[in-house]
């Protein structure tokens, strides 16, 4: 389950990133995939760090 939401977030963010480039609001793309690219490749190592606390 994790794997699929880390994909569709790395995916999602690529594609907003491309879209950003022909779209009127540029800026605001840009940074919502920016941000989920981020949010995929902090999502497994939080959760890594979590499984071990328990």
């Amino acid at each position: 389950m994790l794997f699929i939401l880390y994909l569709i977030l790395l995916v999602g963010g690529m594609v907003l990133l491309g879209i950003s480039f022909a779209s009127p609001v540029p800026a605001l793309l840009f940074v919502v995939g920016l941000l989920c690219i981020v949010l995929a490749v902090a999502l497994p190592i939080s959760a890594g760090t979590f499984e071990q606390r328990k």
